[in-house]
């Protein structure tokens, strides 16, 4: 999942070709991949699908880049990366990503507020006392198996490309809001790979439990109907889920080692306009407003359907050609009191419009 130019990564020591490459650690993807511009960055060959190739829906298709040496600390090995097209208006910032199956068979703690993946010889002695999760060997990401009610048997994915919190399944996510009427949401937009854009509404779970598994103080939003409908899973967890607990897989025996944190919450970065613009589909070059009610943006008078032009004078309408627009898609997590003047089009008027941006999730990142 990319979410715009994001920190929040577990940055890996790596280099391709003897070349620093800005690679990352994304437990929910399977293999090692590159963007195309950072595979052009590092000097190496692309081979590209043939052009005749209809995917499947879902399908992601990706080229190939020769044969290079990829080292990871003091790990070095010889392969080839997958090679995929962001959409030329993303910037990842990073080169590309290692998967879940080329570290799988190791020993390593993920510490998300350290932003740390760390190899280590053996699981601590004290970390053999947390929860046990089996972890799924026949799963191309890392998957956790957990036992709830009645023993049922859950699914959970660790993706630790995703800066997000909890994601639940679409029941699970509207019986959580049917319960929680009076906490503030906000929405927050991403791309898939496999799905494209996707919008979701945001909220803040002071508890949240599966099985013998309980996590606190955490964003919560509702996985998307496009990316449910290609996996199952009761849950996912993101980096944000990842703070709120201690984390060690030992890939050899299969298992995940989890200790939740009652140690107070980082301040959690957010939409404090609470509408996000994103064009409709990959054809249409409008930005179209969604808006959550009851936001900045929806008190200053913002709607679903609005047509963003312009970002104070910055004309957003370039976005695809332009690169002086591509904040756009982080402008919103400026600090609560910022003001925004925002010019949009609805039907034949183009009303501007200032919006104070406020802190909608606890706790305050200000």
């Amino acid at each position: 999942m990319i979410t715009g130019h994001c920190d929040e990564r577990l940055w890996l020591d790596a280099s391709v070709n003897g070349k620093t490459a800005r690679l990352v650690f994304d437990s929910g993807t399977s293999h090692a991949v590159l963007f195309r511009k950072g595979a052009e960055r590092l000097g190496l060959k692309i081979i590209d699908p043939q052009p005749e190739f209809k995917p499947a829906p879902g399908e992601v298709v990706f080229g190939a880049t020769e044969e290079c040496e990829l080292k990871l600390g003091e790990t070095t090995v010889r392969g080839s990366f997958a090679v995929f097209d962001l959409p030329k208006y993303l910037d990842a910032g990073l080169d590309g990503v290692i998967g879940w199956q080329p570290v799988r068979k190791n020993v390593f703690r993920i510490d998300a507020i350290e932003q740390t993946l760390t190899p280590i010889d053996a699981v601590p002695a004290e970390a053999k006392a947390w929860i046990r999760l089996r972890v799924l060997k026949d799963s191309d990401v890392l998957s956790l198996e957990i036992r709830g009610a009645k023993r049922k048997r859950m699914t959970l994915l660790v993706d630790t490309g995703s800066d997000a919190g909890v994601s639940l399944q679409s029941n699970k996510w509207h019986e959580w809001k049917a319960t929680h009427t009076n906490e503030s949401t906000t929405v927050r937009a991403s791309y898939m790979p496999a799905t494209g854009l996707v919008v979701s509404e945001e909220g803040w779970a002071k508890e949240l439990s599966f099985g013998q598994l309980t996590v606190t103080d955490v964003p919560v939003m509702e996985i998307s109907s496009a990316e449910a409908a290609l996996v199952r899973y009761e849950a996912i967890f993101g980096l944000a889920a990842l703070k709120r607990m201690d984390f060690i897989v030992d890939g050899r025996k299969g298992i995940a080692y989890v200790r939740p944190k009652k140690t107070p919450p980082p301040p959690c970065e957010h939409n404090r306009l609470g509408a996000v613009f994103v064009p409709r589909d990959d054809q249409n070059d409008d930005l179209i407003a969604h808006v959550v009610d009851g936001s900045p943006a929806h008190e200053a008078g913002i709607r679903n359907g609005d047509v963003l032009l312009k970002i104070a004078d910055l004309d957003v309408t370039r976005w695809r050609t332009d690169p002086t627009v591509l904040p756009l898609s982080r402008f919103w997590q400026e600090p609560a009191g910022t003001k925004l003047r925002l010019t949009i089009r609805r039907g034949n008027e183009t009303p501007e419009i200032s919006v104070l941006l406020r802190n909608i999730l606890p706790p305050s990142a200000d």
